[in-house]
């Protein structure tokens, strides 16, 4: 298990502890003890442990950035994605939301002693809401769901400075196969019609966009490459090819696409999507399609007033 999970083990004088509070005891059992141990610390704890906690962890405390900005993009956003239901998500999720889901390392979210998780990815829980919908009308036309969300991610990268927690627009469509890749075509075009027009609609200077995207045949007759490329000329913005991009196997199902920004630092992502199997699996019907995309608000925001103040 680990050099830290050993010493552990051995300072508690229990051997395999970890087996036994992960196999030998059902969850609900897991949790009584859990809420037992932070009650018991809980009661060690001043007013002036949970100040300086506040002040020193990257997990807490407020955004720099102004409340008004973030209320901006959403209406952009609403604007942009009307075919899309919004959602206020709770900030909670259920336990492995992402591991199980996304297929993604537990590390990716932070567990609570209540067999839960914080939320780390909206997409992944717009992928059970719209599940629900689909298992309860496989055959309806397409889910469209969508939220801007504060997530929390425990990973460090590389600036410590930087909050662990932000805001990220989200969106989800599901619908059934319908052959050739026709649904999943369809979802493209509304994916990114509705990211481009957030980020132009919310942005007083939109930057130059640019598209690039992943897909597994390479073939110029498929249906999601047509797709993107007509969003790409409706758009006028240029479309090239990432042939080696990994994540179309790895987390996306065949087609993956990237919106990049050209900022005066050099070209910037900003936005990302593709195909993906959750709801199928989800559902147990593997004929129910799935596509997500999303992109990070708070760097929008730190756009959007950059170019306001150089004004």
């Amino acid at each position: 298990m680990g050099k830290t999970i050993d010493r552990i083990t051995g300072e508690a004088g229990i051997p395999r502890l970890v087996e036994v509070l992960a196999d030998r005891l059902n969850p609900t059992d897991l949790q009584s003890l859990m809420l037992a141990v932070y009650a018991r610390r809980a009661q060690r704890r001043q007013p002036a442990d949970v100040l300086t906690d506040y002040e020193r962890s990257r997990f807490f405390g407020a955004s720099p950035l102004p409340a008004e900005s973030f209320s901006a993009f959403e209406s952009a956003a609403q604007s942009a994605a009307s075919r899309f239901s919004f959602l206020t998500l709770s900030p909670l999720a259920p336990f492995s939301a992402c591991a199980a889901v996304a297929s993604v390392g537990q590390d990716w979210s932070i567990p609570t002693a209540r067999t839960g998780e914080v939320v780390s990815d909206p997409t992944n829980i717009l992928a059970l809401e719209a599940a629900i919908r689909r298992r309860a009308a496989p055959q309806a036309a397409p889910t469209h769901l969508a939220t801007c969300q504060r997530v929390v991610r425990p990973q460090s990268y590389g600036d410590p400075r930087q909050l662990a927690h932000f805001s990220l627009f989200a969106l989800i469509s599901a619908g059934r196969d319908v052959g050739s890749f026709g649904r999943e075509a369809e979802m493209i075009g509304g994916h990114l019609d509705a990211l481009i027009g957030t980020i132009r609609g919310y942005l007083d200077q939109p930057p130059s966009l640019s598209l690039s995207y992943t897909i597994r045949t390479g073939s110029t007759a498929d249906a999601r490459f047509a797709a993107i490329e007509d969003v790409a000329n409706r758009h006028g913005i240029p479309l090239w090819e990432e042939p080696e991009r990994v994540a179309v196997d790895r987390y996306y199902a065949g087609f993956c696409f990237h919106l990049w920004a050209d900022t005066p630092s050099g070209r910037q992502q900003i936005a990302d999507g593709g195909a993906v199997d959750w709801v199928g699996k989800l559902t147990g019907n593997r004929k129910q399609r799935s596509f997500i995309s999303g992109c990070g608000i708070d760097g929008l925001v730190a756009m959007r007033l950059s170019a306001q103040t150089s004004i």
